[in-house]
């Protein structure tokens, strides 16, 4: 169980429908739609759909989906999260996005920072990957700046990596070293 984490300036936790107002107005904005993969424009039921599959799959034990809220005005600003878990390779990709009056302020380092610190202990994660848009230069920087490496050896990756990236993207690995691990 993810329990909530209190960082400097933003706190993370599991993703309710009391965010699904802050969450449909990111997504729909169109800074952030044109690098996501949803299809916009979603509508409020699309949101609370994809809130409930969130919470359906964190039980399940395939995603967790975390909102991000501002500590000093309690504000929702964007969310992270892992999806296609896998429990057998302790492998996961992340996927994250801010609302850009959060941006170029360090918020969504900060988040996924102190996420990927608890990930070794709390989900025995400890491999990372992202997709991400070959456009989306925010993002890379972000990734290269939390130590992702990007056009790593594909030949490498273990096939259930494989059969499930996107051609319209750009994979990025993380190796997460705890206790030894390598």
């Amino acid at each position: 169980m993810f329990k909530t984490l209190k960082l400097p300036r933003v706190t993370l936790r599991l993703i309710t429908h009391k965010h699904a107002g802050g969450l449909f107005t990111i997504l729909n904005n169109p800074l952030v739609a044109q690098f996501n993969d949803y299809k916009t424009p979603l509508s409020k039921d699309n949101i609370k759909q994809l809130i409930q599959d969130d919470i359906s799959a964190y039980y399940e034990g395939e995603v967790i989906r975390l909102a991000i809220e501002h500590n000093i005005n309690t504000c929702f600003i964007g969310t992270c999260g892992l999806y296609k878990i896998g429990d057998k390779i302790n492998s996961a990709f992340i996927g994250f996005e801010l609302a850009p009056n959060y941006w170029q302020q360090g918020l969504m380092s900060e988040a996924l920072v102190g996420f990927i610190n608890t990930l070794p202990n709390t989900l025995q994660i400890y491999e990372l990957f992202a997709e991400v848009n070959i456009k989306n230069i925010r993002s890379h920087k972000l990734l290269t700046k939390l130590g992702f490496t990007p056009n790593f050896n594909a030949d490498l990756l273990p096939s259930r990596i494989k059969t499930i990236t996107r051609n319209n993207g750009e994979l990025w690995y993380k190796k997460i070293n705890v206790q030894g691990k390598q």
